[in-house]
């Protein structure tokens, strides 16, 4: 199993090195010039890699993911009613904070974890969603359901989904993603693409709430347009944005986001069929509500207990077998498996054998 795990758990694409990383403004200030060329650049590679429409704005956020999603939030809602997807454990933390922090009028349609909830949208109201859940497996198979002709903003989490599988972002307003799951880069930023709609909603509408300036998307009462030109709002890490450009140019490798897509989509189709046609496992997600690309998730059928499966997982994780398959600690006690692009098939058969030789014992 190869050990080159980026933060995620999610393994870096194969051939990673840290040799890769020596780029000219690794050792510059992110205020240089050729430090602000590169995050520009970097911006704009995933703006042509996503088919983020033209008029859309792309910004390097911190935190995440988890940073892009609050940012959103915190600085968008507040103006009408908020309509909440939830249906894994960090649509449910969105959910959290949109009632008790920002104590905004909230309706929660909530499914149980495995499968999708109610297609629900009112055009009035702002809607916030995960589109595809890491710690579930599931993920929504289209979003025609949304109405284009809206008040409300349409907020959504794309952690699992970014990288994974083609996301039709103008049917969004806000889109909040990360490197770490679909192209196993590193953390500590975020992703944060705003429609025209949502740029107006900046220019228009202040939240009555004070909004920490780390987080914040105006410089005084001015939309920080800057900040979608590389002006990040605060210090980047620049090995992190060196990995990344690594990422990109591995991508290139692919032949772009069709190759990337195509792999990610055969790596969930190998393992969801082995969970499938294996006797002692069930997958979480239905047929119908898997992801085409990022995790699977699956129960045994003997074990009960995150304890069970820490005791099967850890064993394996010791002597170097298999890392970091337990699922998320407040998802349910499941196994969870990263099959985006960056897994080979050859780590999927690896896994797969590996796990069945102690699974079986």
């Amino acid at each position: 199993m190869r050990p080159y795990f980026s933060s995620g758990p999610c393994v870096k694409y194969s051939g990673w090195s840290l040799e890769k990383l020596n780029r000219p403004f690794l050792n510059r200030s992110h205020r240089s010039d050729i430090a602000k060329t590169h995050l520009k650049s970097i911006i704009e590679r995933q703006k042509k890699l996503l088919n983020i429409p033209e008029d859309y704005k792309l910004a390097i956020v911190p935190a995440s993911a988890t940073g892009a999603i609050e940012m959103a939030m915190w600085c968008l809602l507040g103006s009408r009613g908020v309509d909440v997807h939830v249906m894994d454990v960090f649509s449910k933390i969105w959910a959290y904070d949109i009632k008790h922090q920002l104590k905004i009028d909230v309706n929660v349609i909530e499914a149980e974890y495995g499968t999708l909830p109610a297609l629900h949208h009112n055009p009035d109201r702002d809607l916030v969603m995960a589109i595809s859940a890491t710690t579930t497996g599931v993920a929504y198979s289209n979003t025609d359901w949304i109405k284009q002709d809206r008040k409300g903003l349409v907020i959504v989490d794309a952690t699992a989904a970014a990288f994974c599988f083609e996301m039709p972002f103008s049917q969004f307003d806000v889109v909040a993603f990360s490197w770490q799951k679909g192209l196993g880069g590193e953390a500590a930023h975020g992703m944060l693409a705003l429609s025209p709609r949502a740029l107006r909603q900046l220019e228009t509408y202040v939240p009555s709430w004070p909004i920490p300036r780390i987080m914040s998307l105006w410089i005084g009462d001015k939309v920080n347009y800057g900040v979608f030109d590389g002006l990040t709002l605060n210090t980047p890490s620049m090995l992190s944005l060196a990995d990344i450009e690594c990422a990109l140019d591995w991508v290139d490798s692919l032949g772009g986001a069709s190759g990337l897509y195509k792999k990610a989509a055969d790596n969930v189709s190998f393992l969801y069929d082995w969970v499938v046609n294996t006797p002692g496992l069930s997958p979480m997600a239905a047929p119908d509500a898997q992801a085409k690309g990022g995790s699977v998730c699956f129960y045994a059928d003997k074990f009960t207990s995150f304890d069970e499966y820490r005791a099967f997982a850890q064993p394996l994780a010791d002597k170097g077998l298999l890392f970091d398959i337990v699922n998320h600690a407040h998802s349910k006690p499941s196994f969870r498996v990263w099959c985006g692009a960056t897994m080979e098939k050859s780590d999927l058969m690896h896994f797969t054998k590996t796990f069945m030789e102690n699974f079986s014992s």
